[in-house]
Order: structure tokens, then sequence, then C-alpha cells
């Protein structure tokens, strides 16, 4: 195979995930690359014009979530198979969620497939149930207003010289993501027997007291519990089967957490949907914009907060874009650790950490921080110089750059 010089991308499915594409694409571009964006909302209108872009040996494709890997018929050719297996095109699939959502389309066993995790025990779950798929490690990057026309190292150069003073910041605590409120998200429960919803709830009683425990251990834990014997293909099965258990532990937690820090009179602002669904105590303490944003609405929101709150999306071995974002654009990342995170990162120096099983001492952390402004300026002046070298998305393009070159 020769050097890879052109690739593909996909934008128009997912709005954050055309933004991470991108950022991506824009790297790339800028070391000569050839990039091609496929309209996945156009469905069959491009075809034409990738089979002409497409050069096997020259081309490559990256997606996120298996998009435009998915059996999408419009991708296929007249054979059945999709256009990057008759042409031998390798694609970079980068999982922004744990692998056990995407087991249709890891069980389909692509060929010239290679799966990067933001997560490293996605990958190890990676190599344990899906050992003949290449995998690595590849966590995401920190988002920054995209400006037209510049490069880069332009955009940084502007983003650090526009920031907003760390004392005259708008926000306190911003908070961006959607609400589920638990209710809806327990009709998973209402059709099933009472020895499921059992079954069930120790699942989800049994993260809440141990939180650092990863979805699919716990998981397996239970499910082996009552059949000792089931192989691991069965256990593929069953994960995939519970996912709804992830959105309802997630839900509870960035419940919890922002009912923590309102309950206790800390001002925090929400963006993203539902939040005024939200029980609190102190209602004046808890400011809804009413909407879900896009990716630079949230970095706008970001550059104008202090405390940018973050809770994990149960990812204990990797990282969130929210964090790299706030070093970015002079935020303090308040959040949830990982065992990533711990080996990068310290705390009161390049952000502030939290620990689910003592959410009693958030409020505490959070108005420490809000104290001493001072001490935060200079937490986010070296949380930004690590991230600015180590967590953009040029970052990000460099190590698939070389992935790619193997």
């Amino acid at each position: 195979m020769g050097k890879i010089h052109k690739l593909v991308f996909f934008e128009r499915g997912v709005e954050t995930l055309t933004y991470f594409s991108h950022e991506l694409a824009d790297a790339f571009r800028a070391w000569g690359y050839q990039i091609f964006f496929y309209d996945i909302e156009a469905k069959q209108q491009g075809f034409k014009h990738l089979c002409k872009f497409l050069k096997p040996g020259e081309t490559a494709a990256v997606t996120f979530n298996f998009i435009g890997f998915s059996g999408e018929s419009f991708l296929q050719e007249p054979d059945g198979r999709s256009v990057w297996e008759s042409r031998d095109i390798p694609v970079y699939v980068i999982l922004v969620d744990h692998p056990l959502y995407y087991y249709k389309q890891l069980e389909e066993n692509y060929p010239n497939v290679t799966v990067l995790c933001i997560d490293r025990q996605h990958v190890s779950y990676m190599k344990r149930f899906y050992p003949k798929i290449p995998c690595y490690f590849l966590p995401l990057a920190g988002n920054i207003v995209r400006r037209e026309g510049m490069d880069h190292a332009e955009n940084l150069r502007v983003e650090r010289e526009t920031w907003i003073p760390y004392r005259e910041r708008k926000y306190d605590v911003a908070f961006i993501a959607n609400y589920v409120p638990l209710p809806p998200v327990e009709e998973h429960f209402t059709s099933q027997t009472p020895e499921y919803i059992n079954f069930y709830q120790e699942i989800l009683n049994g993260l809440r007291m141990r939180p650092d425990t990863p979805l699919d251990e716990a998981m397996e834990y239970y499910v082996k519990r009552e059949i000792p014997e089931a192989t691991d293909r069965e256990l593929k099965a069953a994960f995939y089967g519970m996912l709804f258990l992830d959105l309802y532990n997630r839900t509870y937690f960035r419940e919890r957490t922002v009912q923590m820090l309102v309950n206790h009179g800390i001002t925090v602002h929400v963006f993203g949907n539902a939040w005024e669904k939200l029980p609190v105590k102190r209602p004046e303490c808890l400011i809804c914009s009413g909407k879900q944003l896009d990716s630079v609405g949230c970095v706008e929101v970001v550059r104008n907060a202090k405390l940018a709150l973050n809770t994990m999306p149960w990812f204990k071995d990797g990282a969130h874009d929210r964090i790299f974002t706030a070093m970015l654009n002079g935020a303090v990342a308040l959040t949830d650790p990982s065992i990533y995170l711990k080996e990068r990162f310290t705390d009161e120096k390049d952000l502030r950490f939290y620990e689910l099983k003592e959410l009693t001492e958030l409020p505490a952390i959070a108005e420490d921080a809000l104290l001493y402004p001072g001490r935060m300026e200079r937490l986010t002046n070296e949380a930004y110089e690590r991230a600015v070298t180590q967590d953009t998305w040029e970052c990000r393009a460099r190590e698939l750059a070389q992935l790619m070159e193997q």
C-alpha cells in the first residue's frame, strides 16, 4: 500500500461529530492531505463524486461511531458490498461511546477496519471480545471557536488573546449537557418481570456504591453470578440488551451532581434540554438556558465560565472533550476523575477533581475555587499550557497520521 494522502470524512450525521471531523480534517489539510466530506444527509447524491475521489492505496476513511459504515444502502455497490470493501479502503472508526453500543456493527466483522477508543478500558474490552479488529487508544480533544480563514495555530493564538478575564466571567459554574428525567428512563423497566427488575436494580445499586467500577465489569459480575457458564459471545449480547442501564446511571449521577451544588446555594447555569424538570431545593440557583447548544455555542459558554462542570459518561480510564475544552478556553475543569486523568493531571494544579462517592464534598470544592480567583487564574494558565501542546485536535490528527503510516 502506498502512502495515504487522501481522506474521507462525514458530515451532517451528528453535529458534534461533524465538528470533530472538521477539526481533524483541517489539520490534515494543512499537512497537504486531500479531503473529501461526504454529506450523510444527502445520501446517494455524493456517491459518484466519492467514487472518483477514492484511490486504493492512497485513500482512507475516518469516521465516528460507524457513521457511513453501518450498512447504509447509499454507500453500497451494485454487488451489495460497501464501497469501502469493494475498493479496499481502510477505515478508521473512532468510538466516542463504549464499544458495547456498537455490538451489531462490530459483529459484522468488516474488513479493513481499525477501531480507536477514547478510554483505555474500552480498548481492553475490544481486545478481549473482538481480538481480530485492530484497536488503539485515542482520546478526544478540546474545542475552540473555529474562525474562517485561519489555520489551527492562528485560531489558538486568537483564542488565547481574546480570553475573558477570569474574574469578569459571567458564569460561576456552567454545565453543558441534556437532562433526561429518571421517570421516562424507568419505562425501560416496566415491561420486565419482577426478577429482571430486581436484577437490573442490583447492578445500578452496585455502581452507585462503587462508582469506580466500569459498566461492562459490573454487568458481567451479575450475569455470571446468575449464569456462571455464560460465554463471551453471550456476554456481548447481554451487555447490548442492557444498554439502558448506562443511560439510567449517567442520568442519576448527572442529576445528583447538579442538585448537590444548587441545593447548597451555588448558582449553576445549565445549557441543554429539560433542566427545568430537575427537582431542587433552591430553584433560584438553577439557571436554565432551555435549549441544546451546538459545538460553537458550547465553546462560547465555556469561554465565559469560571468553573466548567463535567460528569464523565462512565469512562473510568479516559477523558471527555469538555475537560480539554475548558483548559483551552480559560475555565477551570471541575470533573470526576479517571485513571487516565489522574495520570495526566494534578488536582488544584491543572483542574479540580471531585469524587462521585463523595459528592457531599463537591459544594466545598466549588466554593473554594470561586473564593480564590487568583489561584484559579494561575491554574487556568497551567492547564492551557498542558492542553495546547497535547490535547488539541491537531495533536489527535498527528497521532492518527502516525497510525496510518504503520
